[in-house]
């Protein structure tokens, strides 16, 4: 019995036991083909990681650029309605210390009484008058309203008391529209200027009064009394009806005469008489330049610009064509000025509305400023790189002879390109370089206005010299705009501009008062910037958001990317280094159980 014992077990010993299963879940083919297309999957969102590395900050840039446009209902449009950031207008007026002398044939002597600091509230988009045309442009009309801010103005002044002496601006202009008529129509429209008014040569009125309004008779002479005033006499003055380009009075039928071929070109951005329509939120607030007030009238220098709406303007939106974004094809509803020679350059409608601007501007680019104000566009060249908020900016300045003569001796001032402004073939005093005569836009009143930079700053000398008081300097006087060269977007601008008036005996032959004065005397009598030298810091954080982006987040994307198809690469290879381990372990256990070497051939 014991051999069978030990033959069975002799037996059993030489038959191997049975193994475990070897099929489950992690080794079916189905696992495997898995496995394979998680690699698969990983590889692909590793190469995706790595094209968005590569390409998305230029993709991401081009697409942030397209953006800019000032498409219809866009976020863009939005911020160029709506702004994130306030404005102010701040005024400087120059007071004459000496006004008996210089009627005595004296050199003026000027003190400057400032800063006076408005808050500016642009609306764009008043009563609904923001057009959209199929060229891609938009006609917009501007509504600006000022608001006095005692705590950025200068300490201790008051515009409603702090008195000035200052040309008379409507007698001046009045007698000015006089000095080439013929001696019986002279005699009597100075008869009219003298006998009505003020009749002075210079008058003592508040900051205020100089800008918003004060009590002169002249101004209203041609318009229409209330019916329960006495009747006056006609003047040789237009009517002051309103009008964006502070004229000192207009025809009213020249100016419906006007309107009328400005519309016959079939556009959409005919003018619209929406001061006066009833249903206007702005109906009766708006006011002219000058108008009866309890029947006396009443005319201000600015009068006509808090409230009233401005002339439109239509430029191009950017949609299609970045590159001409801002570009100004009309104005006024016409594509020419009518101010400057005919046919000429300087007439027609052109270059930026400084409300928006094209991106992508470089040290090389030119920006021509369509300014209304100076009834012409100005040019601005690169000068340095600035910072605003930490923001890399690109400041912009008139050149040196951006209102330079066309005939100044000096040829770093010299602008032959400026020849179309001067008309002293009609008539028109040409001055020298770095003043503008205003006359020609002012053609219905010929009222003596001449523009300059503040304090005669890059203007012939013979100007600061013939008043005294004045200092011009770069950092205060100088025009500049620091612009975002990526997106077109400026951070600082200040607009500053003076305004300056022809008086002197040249005004008449025969006004005792002035007989003793000098011959002609540009006279400054404000000067004002617009505009904010530093960005909200809502706007900053915007710029700073858009900049960053195109680096920030491909690079994020493709850290995501990676990290993602890293793990899903490591889980494949994983699993199959895992397969194979427990392959070789098994194979490893059936040779020991076999008698065998695992690594035996």
């Amino acid at each position: 019995m014991s051999g069978e014992t030990d033959q069975f077990l002799s037996h059993n010993k030489s038959k191997p036991a049975a193994s475990p299963p070897r099929n489950g879940c992690c080794h079916t083919k189905g696992t495997a083909i898995c496995c394979m297309l998680t690699g698969a999957l990983g590889a692909a969102v590793v190469l995706v990681g790595i094209l968005v590395l590569l390409l998305g900050e230029g993709y991401l840039e081009k697409a942030i650029e397209q953006s800019m446009a000032l498409s219809e209902g866009s976020d863009r449009l939005e911020s160029w309605l709506h702004p994130p950031v306030t404005p102010h207008l701040t005024g400087y007026a120059f007071h004459i210390t000496n006004p008996e002398a210089v009627l005595q044939g004296k050199k003026p002597i000027l003190e400057e009484k400032g800063p006076y600091v408005y808050k500016a509230v642009n609306i764009k988009d008043a009563d609904g008058n923001l057009q959209f045309h199929e060229d891609h442009t938009i006609t917009y009309r501007l509504r600006k309203l000022y608001f006095y801010e005692p705590s950025l103005s200068g300490p201790g002044l008051d515009p409603a008391k702090d008195y000035l002496t200052v040309p008379n601006i409507p007698l001046w202009t009045g007698l000015n529209r006089l000095k080439d008529k013929g001696a019986l129509a002279r005699s009597v429209g100075e008869g009219l200027v003298l006998g009505n008014g003020l009749a002075i040569p210079f008058i003592n009125v508040t900051f205020d009064g100089l800008l918003w309004g004060y009590e002169d008779e002249l101004p209203c002479l041609s318009l229409d009394m209330p019916s329960e005033c006495q009747d006056e006499e006609a003047s040789p003055f237009g009517s002051s009806d309103d009008d964006d380009d502070d004229d000192w009075g207009w025809d009213k039928r020249k100016k419906k005469r006007r309107r009328k071929r400005q519309t016959q070109d079939g556009q959409d951005d005919r003018y619209a008489d929406i001061e006066n329509d009833p249903e206007s939120e702005w109906h009766g607030i708006a006011k002219p330049k000058a108008e009866f007030v309890d029947c006396k009238c009443n005319w201000g220098l600015f009068r006509d610009r808090n409230v009233t709406m401005r002339e439109p303007v239509r430029f191009f939106s950017g949609v299609g064509d970045l590159s001409s974004k801002g570009v100004v094809t009309k104005y006024d509803g016409r594509d020419t000025l009518g101010w400057w020679a005919k046919d000429s350059v300087c007439d027609q409608v052109k270059g930026q509305d400084s409300s928006t601007l094209p991106p992508g501007i470089t040290k090389e680019t030119v920006l021509d400023v369509f300014i209304s104000l100076m009834c012409r566009g100005l040019p601005l060249q690169y000068e340095k790189e600035t910072e605003h908020a930490g923001i890399r900016t690109y400041r912009f300045i008139p050149p040196l002879n951006a209102m330079g003569a066309h005939d100044d001796p000096d040829p770093e001032k010299r602008n032959p390109d400026n020849e179309c402004y001067c008309l002293e073939d009609e008539g028109f005093k040409c001055y020298k370089s770095g003043v503008l005569n205003m006359e020609p836009c002012k053609r219905a009143t010929q009222a003596p206005l001449a523009l300059s930079m503040p304090h005669f700053y890059n203007a012939d000398p013979v100007y600061q010299q013939g008043v005294g008081g004045l200092t011009p300097n770069k950092e205060d006087h100088q025009f500049f705009l620091d612009v975002v060269p990526e997106f077109g977007f400026p951070l600082a601008i200040r607009p500053r501009f003076q305004l300056n008036i022809l008086i002197g005996r040249y005004a008449s032959g025969t006004w005792d008062k002035i007989q003793s004065m000098q011959d002609e005397i540009l006279m400054p009598f404000l000067w004002a910037q617009d505009g904010f030298d530093e960005p909200s810091e809502e706007m900053a954080e915007k710029i700073k958001m858009g900049l960053g982006a195109p680096q920030k987040i491909p690079l994020l994307g493709a850290v995501v990317c990676l990290f993602i198809g890293a793990v899903l690469m490591a889980i494949c290879l994983g699993f199959f280094f895992w397969q194979r381990r427990v392959r070789a372990s098994r194979k490893f256990d059936d040779a020991n159980q076999l008698g065998m070497s695992p690594y035996s051939t």
